[in-house]
């Protein structure tokens, strides 16, 4: 085989392998690239208050529009009233029908996201539970086999 390579390649030669080349004069020789940062689409998140109806609406109109809206509220657990209550809810409404989220941040905040975003929990399981989960797993298998 080595020999029909040699007459394809028109060598009656051994082959030689090159010389080895010190890494200073390999990055010598690389010509450098010039780099282009490419422009990124830049997403705006608009952040209001909310304090009546009026202020739904614009953050409503906001998130509709594509941006992501952090909304300021009166102290969800203690300061609302069944008047924001109901604003909420239609601003709930209102954001469903064109896709977007609607999420509550602490006791004063609401999140407000357009249909393009998507809002993913990471769920982390702590190491001490998750060994003691593994124990009683083990523990129950051992009665198992003990049992049957």
């Amino acid at each position: 085989m080595i020999e029909k390579l040699k007459k394809l390649l028109g060598k009656k030669d051994n082959f030689s392998t090159p010389a080895p080349v010190s890494i200073d004069d390999y990055l010598g020789e690389i010509e450098e690239i010039p780099i282009t940062p490419v422009e990124e689409e830049k997403l705006t998140i608009k952040v209001c208050s909310i304090e009546d109806e009026k202020d739904a609406v614009s953050a409503i109109v906001m998130a509709e529009a594509g941006y992501i809206v952090i909304a300021k509220t009166p102290n969800l657990e203690k300061e609302i009233d069944d008047e924001f209550i109901e604003i909420i809810k239609k601003m709930r409404n209102e954001i469903i029908k064109f896709g977007g989220n609607l999420i509550i941040l602490g006791d004063e905040h609401l999140l407000i996201t357009p249909k393009n975003v998507v809002i993913e929990k990471l769920i982390k399981e702590k190491k001490e539970q998750s060994n003691a989960t593994k124990e009683n797993k083990e523990i129950n298998e051992e009665k198992e086999e003990n049992n049957g």
